[in-house]
């Protein structure tokens, strides 16, 4: 690097960038004048690391420290020493992150027998976080250390970048494709794994290029796929390899939530999980994750292209399909009658398995034989479509494995439900759904790993999280810190004329709700985020609503990019998105640091809809938990929803915005859930009147704010 003259404390040595000293002529650290001398200066002011600096600063890859920063540090430095298991309750934009990172290296240096650590997530944007982050930590400290970054294996996947029709397949039937590719079962390999292997031994070409990003760990994982492709190598198999020599491993949650997984990466890289750490970043999704990792569902138009692939390849599957689908409809007739659409009637695994075995006059034996056939013969289709240039899918194996773990699975852990969806063309869809209601069948391996973070802006109620991941009580530790940002940037207000509640839901009170959001939305400058609790919800009232500014509504299919395009296209306009959708958690809608959002409304509580199938899982957790049960299936996850949803709106100490929370249950009992902030900042209106007025004054007392806000 170049020389730059740089800026030396006289009195504590600590070095400055030619930017600090035009920001000040003082020390950062001790307050003393700056003197001029000549020295390396390798990074911008943020990333310098000198001697003389406190423990934390060892690998702390910025000059300043967030509010409560330090304190979410040594919590998570003490966590991973002591080998315990921490959950970590920090707000939105406090740089948790880079807080448990730096806590790990600093163990790290304490004891190098601490292990690695293996970050996991639940989004691609926070794995590239994460990445980022480890870049500036090497920068920053001069420590070598070696990363491996996994995105899924299909996303790493050559063939799918070159092969459009590959895109499209689902994940399932794409390892299935990698497995038989690698295998040979198309009557040729994979050229990529072929040239990073030799039987199981690693090639010497991908030995030098796993050596070669070794040592410039760590890549983002569209630098490792451009190498790897490079020199003609499988991405994904030089990411595994390179876990081998990782002391910071970054994934999604099933690279330690699925056993298949856990074991194939940790087993070819000799871990051990009793030497892992772990952080799970936004915590608060883990047991609807965890639970969801063994549920499944089957729809009727699986069954019914099952059909038409054993017709068009010649294959007799003894009228099993026929039989199946036979049954679904005439059930499915059944429930639509009596519940509608999109409801989840829960059922017995015998509603499905006696009509199948009358209709097809076997035993259940005969039955479970005549699945495990089918699904071998799945395959051999799956092979005939590879072979003809097609996808390498096949429905008469994905109905064969449905229904296997159908009769297999057992146990009142599991719940078996169908249901009615309708679609846009007027076809209707019935799906057979089983759903795991433990998430600690899963989360249990948490208690195997020699420490944990656990760590989200609303981990308000612990022991919610400990008992239903199943987390041993004996090893937790727990901190929840208070927001660094100023409360008198918030304001919070709730609409009590206003609610959601099912008895009170009826076109009026729809009327009522879009009403008061056009005057309110009307009242605000800039960008809103409002959020319902279910697509229904959201399209009853979008009905009767009337905004004159851009609005853009929250689909099932729609991109994060598209919502945040237009954020920043315009300077004032709405989105309308549903708590516990997408763009609802986890999503950044800030630049350059700053929030884009004036403020966010919340449409009702978002309560777990009242089916039969959270019926089903209160009762569980009733058996499991006594009392609690409500509180664990209801109450918290819907705070968590309402809470993610509010988190959009500050993502700095600059910020300034809103939250108006419409409906009267907020104020009443459920106001006790919330943080004690929370608590004492709501303002309460039952006149939409005086809500307005509150608004405008909060926004008049700094309305310098306002506009820069909208100039974003």
């Amino acid at each position: 690097m170049p020389r730059r003259i740089g800026y030396v404390c006289p009195r504590c040595g600590a070095v400055h960038t030619v930017e600090d000293y035009q920001s000040s002529l003082f020390c950062r650290e001790c307050g003393s004048f700056l003197r001029k001398k000549y020295v390396v200066v390798k990074k911008p002011s943020r990333y310098v690391h000198e001697k003389g600096k406190s423990k934390f600063e060892r690998f702390f890859p910025y000059s300043d420290f967030r509010p409560f920063q330090r304190e979410a540090i040594d919590f998570a430095f003490n966590v991973i020493k002591d080998r315990k298991i921490g959950l970590l309750s920090s707000p939105c934009g406090t740089g948790k992150s880079i807080s448990v990172l730096t806590a790990f290296f600093m163990a790290k240096e304490v004891n190098d027998s601490v292990g690695r650590l293996f970050a996991l997530t639940r989004t691609r944007n926070q794995l590239e976080i994460y990445c980022r982050e480890l870049k500036r930590i090497k920068e920053c400290s001069g420590v070598n250390f070696v990363a491996s970054i996994f995105k899924s294996k299909k996303e790493m996947c050559p063939y799918v970048q070159e092969n459009a029709r590959l895109r499209n397949i689902n994940y399932r039937a794409f390892l299935q494709y990698c497995r038989n590719l690698k295998d040979g079962t198309y009557g040729k390999t994979c050229k990529y794994y072929e040239r990073t292997y030799s039987g199981r031994k690693l090639k010497l070409r991908a030995y030098n290029v796993v050596d070669k990003i070794k040592k410039v760990s760590p890549l983002l994982p569209d630098e490792v796929y451009k190498i790897s492709v490079g020199a003609g190598l499988c991405p994904y198999e030089v990411t595994n390899v390179l876990a081998k020599y990782a002391d910071v491993l970054v994934g999604n949650y099933n690279y330690i939530l699925v056993d298949s997984i856990r074991n194939s990466i940790f087993g070819r890289a000799g871990i051990k999980v009793k030497d892992v750490n772990c952080i799970f970043d936004e915590a608060h999704s883990l047991p609807y994750y965890a639970a969801g990792i063994l549920s499944d569902e089957l729809s009727s138009i699986s069954v019914e292209r099952a059909q038409r692939e054993v017709d068009t390849f010649g294959v007799d599957d003894s009228g099993f399909l026929k039989a199946l689908y036979d049954v679904m409809v005439k059930l499915g007739g059944e429930v639509h009658r009596d519940f509608g659409f999109d409801v989840e009637h829960v059922i017995r695994t015998h509603e499905i398995v006696a009509p199948l075995l009358e209709q097809l006059r076997v035993n259940t034996d005969e039955l479970i034989e005549i699945v495990s056939e089918l699904s071998e013969l799945g395959e051999s289709i799956r092979y005939k479509r590879a072979e003809a240039g097609r996808n390498p899918i096949s429905y008469l194996s994905r109905c064969a494995t449905f229904l296997a773990d159908w009769i297999h699975t057992s146990g009142s852990s599991y719940a078996r439900y169908l249901k009615v969806k309708a679609y846009w063309d007027n076809e209707q869809r019935i799906r057979l759904g089983i759903r795991c209601l433990d998430p600690a069948l899963t989360s249990g391996v948490i208690n195997e790993l020699r420490s944990a973070v656990l760590m989200s802006g609303t981990l308000w109620h612990t022991n919610y999280y400990v008992d239903v991941l199943g987390i041993k009580q004996g090893r937790c530790e727990n901190i929840e810190l208070p927001s660094p940002f100023p409360r008198e940037n918030r304001l919070i207000v709730v609409d009590m004329s206003v609610t959601t509640k099912f008895e009170n839901r009826s076109e009026a009170q729809w009327k009522r709700i879009a009403n008061h959001l056009e005057r309110i939305i009307e009242q605000i400058n800039g960008r809103l985020a409002i959020y319902f609790p279910s697509y229904a919800i959201m399209h009853e009232v979008v009905k009767s609503v009337n905004i004159d500014m851009p609005l853009i509504l929250e689909k099932r299919h729609t991109k994060i990019v598209d919502i945040l395009r237009f954020l920043k296209s315009h300077t004032r306009c709405v989105v309308f998105g549903v708590a516990r959708g997408k763009i609802s958690e986890g999503v950044d809608m800030s630049v350059n640091g700053r929030s884009l959002l004036s403020a966010v409304i919340t449409v009702g509580l978002p309560y777990p809809k009242r089916t039969e199938l959270q019926m089903a899982l209160t009762r569980y957790f009733r058996e499991k938990f006594g009392d609690k049960a409500r509180e664990y299936a209801s109450s918290i996850p819907c705070l968590n929803a309402l809470a993610q949803s509010a988190g959009r709106l500050l993502r700095s100490s600059e910020d300034k915005g809103i939250i108006v929370m419409m409906d009267k249950r907020a104020a009443g009992r459920f106001k006790e859930r919330f943080p004690k902030d929370w608590r004492e900042d709501m303002k309460v209106y039952y006149d939409i009147e005086k809500l307005l007025e509150r608004i405008e004054n909060f926004m008049t007392e700094d309305a310098e704010y306002s506009e820069s806000k909208i100039r974003i």
